[in-house]
């Protein structure tokens, strides 16, 4: 059997420091979550998919019918040659007739045609139905008091010959009782109620309510419910939508929508047509008007000047001018080329290396500039390697010196001619300019309107075609609107989606338990089993300890293996007792300190029963009940407060002998705490204990000594010192894990050597054999105790 070293305890310790304990995943952990959270989470998914049922069930459907059209779309001013060259004839088109469908003044049109000026509505049990096609009733009416459009009246036909009419008005309610074709008349309204073709006892009696609609609410309605969007802009295709609680409402109402549009883009096509048609009729008349004017300009020129070859001489000249122009602009380009290289040769800046910077140089200033621009990249070189005063440097710029000057007096000579060219190109155009001025001033004004002449000739020509088509167009009036796909009647509602909603409330629920099982694993900050320990500290454990049943459960420690020496608490105390015995390295008279970090951990109950099967191995062991503020061991064994014990004892009141006690384990005995004293610590620290724990080793075999916890005083940690097997009580479940930081505070700080923990209070499903390491088993063919 190896021993740990504190010091390698330190370092594992300091290692595991910088891992979040939290960072691995503890099935055992979560399981044992799960288990105490099973009935929130069955809460969680109740709650959330009664919700999803109550949601679907008491929530209308909402149904949607759609349609889809293609239309035709073209850009109207193609007919008269005028087209913006960026203008999308598909896109625009298609925007525009969509703004039609959504406006007021088509819905309007809407409105007028399909007469929905009265809706009716039944009471259900929960949720109120529109009665479109089926109602049982049809009122006609006449409205004074306009506060009575939009307004719910109650209508209860109590049988097959009256009912009572209910509204309320000043803030009161107002009902009366009349038959069926009889008149209703009152100040605010006049109405007439009479029985449809729907009415039976089935669909009849019941409680109704009827509303008067105003043009501006269908309007409106048709505005909130009516979707028309773009489905293919290419194809020239769009969708019309409309939903509405009422399926056959909603297909009935895309029906009407479809061909009132059909008909309305007929007569406004019509409309348009005869609006083109007069604009091109006066815009003809105009045109024609100008030709016969520009005509007789022509006819008078001809007789006047008896010539027409004018413009020849014009066009000659210009030509000259051009150019002239063209061989100015070249010079002019190569001028500032020149001048561009005498300031970089003056400037001494590297020459371009792209020749074709100075391609229109003569040979001989080429092949110079070439020399010189070599001279530069060569410098360049030698000045990555050699100091600018060096004589290779300084030989090279000499010689940069003299090409430079040499070439530079080239391209200068150069210039000169150039500039000279500019000045005998300006003089010739000079000339040519004053033998232009000299032409005709009426040549000018001739090919002006030549020119205006062509335009509205082309321009009439146009204008002819255009009016031609047109009246063809006007002739034979159709639309290319066409109903790819008429209204649909719904049959599944598009909300509440049923599936979706269970789904989602499914899926909700998942989530939350997902959740609450993760906060409640992250937040636990108990330790829950032997996996997670093992985790949290390296220290051996000794052994675990089932939990005891509910029912055995007391407010204060009990000796529980006498009672069935073949329960699992039991085989656990045996199996604890088995590997002490590695642990003690063969020391015949053994001091086991039990110690926890808080009351309530089982320090006291491991004590007892583990003192009690190591008795019956023929052992002579002795309890010492060292929590003196706190005394538990006389309780376990049910025996009262003793006024002689470890107290008095210390004190040197009474000897040894005189405070033991013999319990009805065979070879068990205990020294009671005895009284309180003031000063537990300092009779701990005393040599009087020290003698009594000698005196102890001679008479027993196992001195068992239950220690105070150590997170509330200092005393256990006394205790344990003296110990040669210190055993800490972890309890599963109870026992946080910020205990473990304690615990490892005081093998630190203490150097114990043999320190072993004992998990008690495991899970009967959790237990299973744990020595120092895997090895015995004793769950199977056992019952917990």
């Amino acid at each position: 059997m190896a021993e740990y070293n504190p010091q390698e305890l330190r370092k594992a310790d300091s290692s595991q420091s910088s891992d979040d304990i939290f960072d691995s995943f503890d099935f055992e952990k979560a399981i044992s979550i799960l288990r105490k959270s099973i009935f929130i989470v069955i809460l969680i998914f109740l709650v959330f998919n009664l919700a999803s049922f109550l949601y679907v069930r008491y929530t209308k459907p909402i149904f949607e019918s759609e349609s889809i059209l293609k239309l035709d779309i073209r850009s109207e001013s193609n007919l008269i040659g005028v087209q913006n060259p960026l203008e999308n004839p598909s896109i625009s088109g298609l925007s525009g007739e969509i703004e039609l469908l959504r406006s007021n003044l088509f819905f309007g049109k809407v409105v007028d045609a399909v007469g929905m000026d009265v809706s009716y509505h039944y009471y259900g049990r929960y949720l109120t139905d529109e009665r479109y096609r089926n109602n049982p009733f049809a009122v006609s009416y006449k409205i004074h008091n306009p506060s009575f459009y939009d307004k719910a009246i109650d209508l209860e036909i109590l049988n097959d010959a009256e009912f009572e009419l209910e509204y309320e008005w000043g803030g009161q309610q107002v009902s009366s009782l009349h038959r069926f074709g009889e008149e209703i008349s009152t100040e605010h309204f006049n109405f007439l109620v009479q029985k449809t073709d729907n009415f039976s006892a089935s669909n009849g009696v019941g409680r109704y309510y009827f509303t008067v609609n105003s043009r501006n609410a269908l309007i409106d309605y048709l505005k909130a419910n009516v979707t028309v969007e773009p489905l293919n802009i290419n194809a020239k295709t769009i969708q019309v939508s409309l939903t509405d609680f009422n399926k056959y409402k909603a297909q009935d109402l895309v029906e009407a929508i479809d061909t009132l549009y059909l008909e309305y883009t007929k007569e406004a096509k019509n409309q348009a047509l005869e609006q083109k048609i007069e604009f091109v009729d006066s815009q003809l008349k105009a045109t024609e008007e100008k030709l016969e004017t520009y005509e007789t300009y022509f006819e008078n020129f001809t007789i006047e000047n008896r010539t027409t070859s004018i413009s020849n001489d014009v066009a000659q000249a210009i030509g000259q001018l051009e150019r002239l122009d063209t061989s100015r602009f070249r010079l002019r380009s190569e001028l500032e080329a020149v001048n561009l290289v005498i300031r970089q040769l003056k400037e001494n800046e590297i020459l371009p290396l792209n020749p074709f910077n100075y391609q229109f140089f003569p040979e001989f200033i080429r092949s110079s500039l070439e020399e010189y621009k070599q001279k530069q990249l060569e410098r360049e070189r030698l000045l990555g390697s050699y100091n600018e005063n060096t004589y290779v440097v300084q030989r090279l710029n000499d010689e940069m010196k003299i090409i430079s000057s040499n070439v530079n007096e080239l391209v200068k000579s150069y210039r000169d001619n150039l500039l000279e060219s500019i000045q005998m190109i300006n003089s010739r155009a000079s000339q040519i300019e004053r033998n232009f001025t000299a032409l005709p001033s009426m040549g000018n004004e001739y090919n002006k309107q030549r020119r205006n002449y062509n335009l509205q000739e082309s321009f009439y020509i146009s204008l002819i075609q255009s009016k031609t088509e047109l009246e063809i167009a006007r002739a034979g009036t159709v639309t290319n609107f066409v109903i790819l796909s008429p209204a649909s009647l719904p049959v599944d509602p598009i909300h509440p989606k049923k599936f979706i909603i269970y789904g989602i409330g499914f899926g909700l629920s998942v989530i939350l338990s997902i959740l609450f099982l993760a906060v409640r694993y992250v937040v636990n900050t108990e330790i829950s089993g032997l996996s997670e320990l093992e985790k949290l500290v390296n220290i051996p454990v000794l052994g675990t300890i089932p939990a005891l049943k509910k029912s055995q459960t007391t407010t204060v420690s009990q000796l529980v293996i006498d009672k069935n020496p073949k329960s699992m608490i039991s085989e656990a105390m045996r199996t604890i007792r088995t590997n002490m015995d590695f642990m003690s390295q063969g020391k015949k008279n053994r001091v086991i300190s039990v110690s926890s970090t808080i009351s309530g951990e089982g320090k006291t109950f491991v004590s007892v029963n583990l003192s009690a099967i190591i008795a019956k191995s023929n052992y002579k062991v002795i309890i010492l009940d060292l929590d003196m503020r706190k005394a538990k061991v006389h309780l376990a064994f049910g025996d009262e407060k003793s006024e002689k014990g470890l107290s008095t004892l210390l004190i040197n009141k009474h000897g040894f002998q005189e405070a033991v006690r013999e319990t009805k384990v065979k070879n068990l005995y205990y020294i009671p705490a005895g009284p309180i004293p003031p000063n537990p610590s300092e009779l701990l620290m005393s040599d009087n204990f020290d003698v009594l724990i000698e005196n102890l080793k001679k008479e027993y075999d196992f001195v068992v000594m239950d220690t105070p916890p150590i997170g509330l005083v200092t005393d256990g940690m006394l205790v344990m010192k003296k110990a040669d097997l210190p055993l800490y009580v972890i309890r599963a479940n109870y026992s946080k894990k910020g205990f473990i930081k304690t615990l490892k505070k005081v093998v630190q700080m203490n150097r114990f050597n043999h320190l072993s923990i004992i998990l008690n209070g495991v899970s009967a499903s959790k237990t299973y054999g744990y020595g120092y390491g895997y090895g015995y088993g004793y769950g199977y063919g056992y019952y917990e105790a």
